[in-house]
């Protein structure tokens, strides 16, 4: 029984991203691209080359980060809508480390990088989880609140603790040293360690989720409150546990990002990873193998779409109008699927 449900719910998440896709070349159509050459980019251009290919795996190491992080909320019924604004935080505190901890070696440094990272969005993430755990707030509305603060921080850092010496007064940090970036795996690309590091988060999500007492607690609480509290489970804890792991994992995936493709930052920087992740963590079923496949599905058609719009003049913008139906049309299978099962 438990496979049936499973197996409904892949099948309504790959109808999810077959309308969002579907609507995407739709939109093209109408505005008078030319659908023909937009579909073979989307569909080919990732595959064409060894950068392409590596885009797509540049990509899952930050998405699969974050969905690892956002997923585990999910099981718990909880949201966490500002990791894009735990990315940001992360990234900031990888970079301040980078330039201010000049007495340590650098490899070590780039550990205490990472590691500033994730505590910069597990920091970033304690007062959603204290209002939630104790007083019951809405998650969403704070966190997503939260991510308009975390633009400013940057703002703010950029124009104090991490300006660059040789900015000539813009807004950017120093470009990161060839010692403190992440090594690379494939010379000419952009695809490095990081993506080892997201791999090995794969596996002690999955014994955490699946494994142990915690992983238990969490999806019991997940899916029902009250038997969580017969059980004697302590929700609260439990809210804050999954909340801040959720914003560390967000943090670290700013971390790694930062030290292992772009190397500095700027006012720019904000993503869209943060929302994007909520796709793959809701794609994949909140489940750790669920959220891989999600990660590299998404991700592929993430990297064809801006082969797209380079390739047949599609704004950008397109993008994340597709993103959104995929959002959306994730939503209402999963309101559709509460429906069946009452």
């Amino acid at each position: 029984m438990q496979s049936l449900a499973r197996l409904r719910g892949v099948g309504f998440n790959a109808l999810a991203l077959a309308v969002g896709i579907l609507a995407g070349l739709g939109l093209i159509a109408v505005i008078g691209g030319n659908l023909r050459l937009a579909t073979i980019s989307l569909l080919l251009s990732p595959i064409s080359s060894t950068y392409g290919f590596a885009e797509i795996f540049v990509r899952v190491t930050v998405l699969l980060i974050m969905g690892l992080g956002i997923a585990l909320g999910l099981r718990a019924g909880l949201w966490n809508v500002g990791a894009e604004g735990q990315y940001i935080v992360g990234s900031v505190m990888a970079i301040a480390a980078a330039f201010y901890l000049t007495s340590v070696p650098p490899l070590l440094r780039i550990v205490l990088m990472m590691l500033a990272g994730a505590a910069g969005g597990l920091i970033w993430m304690v007062v959603p989880a204290v209002l939630k755990a104790r007083f019951g707030a809405n998650e969403i509305i704070v966190t997503l609140l939260l991510n308009l603060i975390a633009s400013n921080f940057l703002l703010y850092a950029l124009d104090g603790p991490i300006r660059g010496k040789a900015s000539f007064g813009y807004l950017i940090s120093d470009i990161l040293p060839p010692e403190l970036r992440i090594p690379k795996i494939l010379p000419q690309t952009r695809l490095g360690l990081g993506i080892v590091i997201a791999a090995g988060l794969v596996v002690v999500f999955y014994l955490l989720t699946e494994r142990t007492s915690f992983g238990l607690q969490v999806r019991t609480v997940g899916r029902n409150l009250q038997a969580a509290r017969y059980a004697g489970i302590r929700i609260p804890r439990i809210i804050m546990l999954t909340l801040l792991l959720s914003g560390a994992m967000a943090g670290l995936a700013g971390a790694v990002h930062v030290s292992g493709v772009i190397f500095t930052l700027d006012p720019g920087y904000p993503s869209g990873y943060g929302f994007i992740a909520i796709i793959v963590a809701m794609l994949g079923g909140a489940s750790v193998i669920g959220t891989t496949i999600a990660a590299v599905v998404i991700s592929y058609f993430v990297v064809g779409a801006e082969a797209m719009q380079s390739a047949a003049g599609v704004p950008f913008a397109l993008v994340y109008t597709i993103e959104g139906i995929i959002l959306f049309s994730l939503a209402a299978g999963q309101y559709l699927m509460t429906i069946r099962k009452k």
